[in-house]
């Protein structure tokens, strides 16, 4: 693996001259967060991306029942908190990872989402935040 070095003048230029050859090092991680913060500049919020308002009139958790044990917090969900999402239903399926699929109005698959890595708390944010509530709840 090489590395890529950056010339001393071209680092001073970056970051506004005041890279000396001693603190090469600094120089390295000052011209990186002045790229990454460059960069950023074109990135906007979540909130204001239009993703960020698709929501869902349900979904369905679909799961192997024999790798369950490997998804400790996928059981926690579905023993502890599914109930508070009725539009939400389980589907057991042979050697499916964990997935939430996505529906739309007509009940139809929009979207598949993978949750194998997701803690608890991020399937039930995930889920108030992209299904409209049960017409029941309130």
């Amino acid at each position: 693996m090489r590395s890529r070095k950056i010339e001393l003048g071209k680092c001073r230029e970056t970051v506004g001259g005041w890279c000396s050859g001693n603190v090469r090092d600094l120089c390295g991680k000052v011209l990186w967060e002045k790229l990454v913060s460059d960069c950023l500049k074109c990135c906007t919020e979540d909130s204001d991306d239009s993703m960020s308002k698709i929501t869902y009139s349900g979904a369905i958790l679909e799961v192997c029942m024999r790798k369950l044990v490997f998804y400790p917090e996928v059981v926690g969900f579905i023993e502890e908190e599914k109930d508070k999402f009725p539009s939400v239903k389980v589907h057991y399926l042979f050697n499916s990872p964990p997935k939430l699929i996505m529906l739309d109005d007509d009940g139809q698959h929009k979207e598949t989402i993978r949750i194998d890595n997701w803690k608890r708390e991020h399937i039930l944010q995930f889920l108030r935040e992209k299904v409209k509530p049960a017409s029941s709840a309130i």
